[in-house]
């Protein structure tokens, strides 16, 4: 109860926060606040909360066969003709009279019945029903976090894939002005008269070149950013901003803590361990129908045979009780709880081998996204030190074609190869942390982590190299 006051205050603080932004109001998110969101509002999470509803359900259905089952009713009978009709003729003493306030001779019968029913036992059906229903419900819960799981990479994927854009986006608008900067600077040397008219048309070109790829990066942005809002459950006109930008402030990046990340703890794992003792309960239910079942049941009923359709003062209802002790015995069924019983046991097997296959699986996810972060790593640390020169030697073309040592063209190839060089740093930027969050994610939990700066890593990878 605590648990759902708890999720029902949550949602209703959201709801109320979304109803008092307006919707042209930029919504500013970082990761954090993403995932928060995706957690409380996605598609996909409220499907995973539904099946927990559903589970808890199954639950109480199956616990509703080991408790009393009671019932109640009232019944109507109107009889039209009876076979006791005309027994005694005209005489109102004899036979017909007899049987008017019975259920043979009235015309009306009103009946009034409470039933009680309690399965004593079952050969253990009821047990082993209740214990398959609990083990769906754990799976249910366990599902809903591994959804969960999915729910997050899939956020922390996307808001990164959106940050890169913006950064691309950010670079290519950059480079678009160096390049009309380099233009007026050349129409200012071919003015003065020194420069030639080669010069100038190069420049005028190369600045035109960089305008589709401001283009492309802006429908590249907004493209990602649309598939953050569709995981967000966010209106597709609502702006946003992202907070949390791939380069952090201080030059640092997360580097893990330890090589030894101990064995995948997914709430997968453990749901596949729990259908397979839900599939175990089953088969033992099913075996179970070759047991004979004893229950016990009682009955009380008022029963009045009025005249008139509705029982008026003078009726009297006529009190009946019994009590009944059942013994039930399957002697042939036709086979059906063979039947039935194998295909519980084929359950159980397809259980295991899903189960086994599903480790298996999870070992060489976790093998992978170690691999991946480690390649990802040196790829960033290598596109880091790619950048200084790229710029440095921009810089130098620079100022040698204001010298006259240089000519335009090498200063739109340097200025190109600088942008490259920060597109594939932002890149590996984008898939090293990518590659953390999918590591978190086959391992099941958050590995630790600790900030280094680029450049203390790059020293050591050049140490490493440097060693025979």
């Amino acid at each position: 109860m605590n648990r759902a006051f708890v999720t029902a205050l949550l949602t209703f603080a959201a709801l109320r926060s979304t109803a008092a932004q307006a919707p042209g109001d930029t919504l500013r998110l970082t990761l954090d606040t993403a995932l928060r969101r995706a957690l409380d509002q996605s598609f996909a999470m409220r499907l995973a909360r539904a099946d927990q509803a559903e589970a808890n359900g199954q639950v109480r259905e199956a616990l509703s066969a080991a408790l009393p089952q009671l019932t109640s009713s009232i019944t109507y009978t109107r009889q039209f003709a009876s076979i006791y009709q005309g027994l005694g003729g005209a005489d109102t003493s004899s036979l017909g009279k007899l049987f008017q306030n019975t259920p043979f001779g009235a015309p009306n019968l009103w009946n009034v019945q409470l039933q009680a029913t309690q399965l004593l036992w079952a050969g253990g059906k009821v047990g082993a029903g209740l214990a398959a229903a609990k083990a769906v419900r754990q799976v249910a819960t366990l599902n809903q976090a591994e959804t969960a799981a999915d729910v997050t990479f899939q956020v922390t994927q996307a808001y990164w894939n959106a940050a890169l854009q913006d950064r691309l986006l950010a670079i290519a608008v950059e480079n678009l002005d160096q390049a009309r900067r380099q233009l007026r600077q050349v129409r200012l040397f071919r003015q003065a008269g020194t420069r030639a008219e080669y010069d100038l048309l190069r420049a005028q070109v190369d600045a035109a070149n960089q305008e589709p790829a401001v283009v492309q990066a802006k429908n590249g942005r907004d493209l990602a950013l649309l598939e953050l809002k569709r995981l967000l459950n966010l209106p597709a006109d609502q702006p946003i901003a992202l907070e949390t930008t791939l380069e952090s402030p201080d030059a640092t990046i997360p580097v893990l803590a330890t090589d030894s990340l101990g064995a995948p703890e997914r709430p997968g794992l453990a749901a596949a361990d729990v259908t397979v003792t839900g599939r175990e309960q089953l088969l033992k239910a099913a075996r179970a129908d070759h047991w004979p079942t004893l229950s016990v049941a009682t009955t009380y009923n008022e029963q009045a045979f009025p005249q008139s359709v509705f029982p008026a003062g003078g009726d009297v209802f006529r009190r009946g009780w019994n009590g009944e002790l059942k013994l039930s015995f399957p002697i042939f069924v036709g086979f059906r709880t063979e039947g039935r019983v194998e295909q519980a046991r084929a359950a159980v097997l397809r259980a295991e081998a899903q189960r086994d296959q599903l480790r298996r699986q999870v070992e060489l996810e976790v093998a992978q996204a170690k691999a991946e972060v480690a390649a990802a790593r040196a790829l960033l640390v290598a596109r880091r030190e790619t950048v200084r020169q790229a710029e440095r030697a921009h810089y130098l073309a620079g100022v040698r074609y204001t010298n006259g040592m240089a000519t335009q063209l090498e200063v739109s190839d340097a200025r190109v190869a600088s942008q490259q060089a920060a597109v594939n740093e932002v890149q590996a930027t984008r898939d090293y942390l990518v590659a953390l969050a999918r590591l978190e994610r086959a391992l099941g939990r958050p590995v630790p982590v600790v900030r280094q700066p680029i450049e203390q890593l790059a020293q050591t990878f050049n140490v490493k190299d440097t060693q025979p």
